[in-house]
């Protein structure tokens, strides 16, 4: 499908568009396209940020490749992987229907508080959970590691599944063409006490763009001992990441105020947050230890 022009009300062309939109509605399809096309196309699904790098100046690619009618994207449901019983999210899943979701807010209302926060609800009803994944620094990334998620990618011919912590490691030089399909949420480990938790930190509650985005889980077993610990970070434009050696430093210990301490200067060395145009680097640095030590003291006993 071309599109040629916009046009006004009374019909008189306003703006003329170089770019081709593409519809495939297979996977197979739409990565034809993708290698016919090569760096003058992308896949589009919501679009909501490529209308945002537009009013900022960007341009749109000659060819958008839209995967809005793959149905192989889209539904939430239950399944195994393997004997692993998970929770499937396609790609295509609006990051509305995250929020409301009856399976997610089952086990994962951590995952559905995040959707909350993201934007405002006319853009929640177009972005999808793919497209924020995708892009490498989306808001959803920090919970998705909080909660283990596996990312199931789509190389032209088979199907790998991997970490996302893991695929972010690989994905940062963006040398990979890989189209991701689907997100697996395990089921939440069985612990004595635990905690899940999820902040945007920014200018105003449904900001573009987060100044600190933090996520975590944390889990004690009978002996009241640390078993289980993820701890992300991201915001702006900044890769999420894992705080692996703030997990270390708090896994098979008892959680005191003054080892919390510990953790929150252990947060603020770790963390790899860089200045923006509304924070510097400390500041957001900071920002995620208080955020991170807020929601972790709520453990102590």
């Amino acid at each position: 499908m071309d599109k040629g022009s916009r046009e006004n009300i009374a019909g008189e062309k306003k703006l003329q568009l170089s770019t081709r939109v593409w519809t495939p509605s297979t996977l197979e399809e739409a990565w034809e396209r993708k290698q016919q096309f090569g760096s003058n196309s992308c896949f589009v699904s919501g679009g909501t940020l490529l209308q945002v790098q537009q009013e900022q100046g960007g341009e749109y690619p000659p060819h958008l490749i839209s995967l809005e009618r793959v149905q192989e994207l889209k539904g939430i449901y239950k399944k195994l992987d393997g004997s692993r019983p998970v929770l499937s999210i396609g790609a295509l899943t609006t990051i509305a229907v995250c929020r409301n979701d009856p399976f997610i807010m089952e086990k994962w209302m951590v995952l559905a508080e995040a959707a909350r926060t993201i934007a405002a609800s006319a853009v929640r009803n177009r972005a999808t959970i793919g497209g924020n994944v995708s892009n490498g620094f989306g808001d959803m990334i920090p919970v998705l590691l909080a909660v283990d998620a596996d990312g199931c990618w789509f190389d032209g011919k088979n199907f790998k599944i991997e970490k996302i912590s893991k695929w972010l490691k690989r994905n940062t030089a963006k040398t990979e063409e890989l189209l991701l399909t689907e997100l697996l949420l395990p089921d939440p480990p069985i612990m004595n006490q635990s905690i899940s938790f999820y902040k945007k930190v920014g200018c105003r509650e449904v900001f573009t763009s987060s100044l600190v985005t933090i996520s975590g889980y944390c889990g004690k077993n009978k002996a009241g001992e640390v078993e289980i610990v993820r701890l992300a970070v991201g915001g702006d434009e900044t890769v999420p990441q894992r705080l692996t050696s703030c997990e270390k430093l708090l896994k098979g210990r008892m959680l005191t105020e003054e080892h919390l301490k510990k953790v929150y200067l252990k947060i603020v060395e770790e963390v790899q947050l860089t200045e923006n145009i509304f924070a510097s680097e400390d500041y957001r640095k900071w920002t995620a230890a208080n955020a991170i030590f807020s929601e972790l003291t709520k453990l102590i006993e």
